[in-house]
């Protein structure tokens, strides 16, 4: 399935708003589909949405998303751009990649990505060099398949299962001091 590149931008806004106090600003988020993209054209063998990703002077950017988030700035995006988004568009297996890389190259500023896609014989770099506007898939492809691979995201079900139980609907339910080992409330509750 493909999505448009908003979509995955969505997802980063929306995961960075929700779970974390990190700034997603229009320069990261345009690096983490630029990452999301070249993952999933070697994990998934197929791009994960066919705008074209141009090389700007401060890395790979889906001109559209850049677009959509510019009224932002420079500053934190607070919304997605439509109030209808969900990730239940999201295909399990391309949820999984998403997190993986949100895992991998969420945890760096804005400026450090910028600095990730400028390094010697990255896609973004190779086409600055060559003068094109365009990052053409195949070169993504070639050079991310020469980097470590991505870590997958695991879970023990196992041991989660020796911790927890399964509900009717087959969701894993934890104990709660398995979340707030030290947390005074728990023995109130007992």
């Amino acid at each position: 399935m493909s999505y448009q590149a908003v979509d995955i931008a969505n997802f980063y806004i929306n995961l960075a708003n929700n779970i974390s106090d990190e700034d997603m600003t229009n320069i990261k988020v345009n690096k983490m589909i630029y990452f999301a993209q070249a993952w999933s054209l070697l994990r998934l063998k197929r791009p994960l949405f066919e705008e074209d990703i141009e090389a700007w002077p401060l890395g790979p950017v889906v001109p559209n998303v850049y677009q959509t988030f510019k009224p932002c700035g420079r500053e934190r995006i607070r919304d997605v751009s439509d109030d209808s988004y969900s990730e239940d568009i999201f295909s399990t297996e391309d949820l999984e990649l998403l997190i993986d890389v949100a895992r991998e190259y969420g945890q760096y500023t804005a400026g450090r990505l910028v600095d990730i896609t400028h390094e010697s014989g990255d896609p973004w770099k190779i086409t600055m060099d060559e003068n094109k506007k365009i990052i053409d898939k195949e070169t993504i492809k070639r050079c991310f398949s020469k980097k470590r691979m991505l870590p997958r995201f695991e879970v023990d079900e196992a041991a989660l299962e020796t911790i927890g139980y399964r509900d009717k609907e087959g969701t894993i339910v934890l104990p709660y001091e398995y979340y707030c080992p030290e947390d005074d409330i728990y023995d109130e509750v007992q």
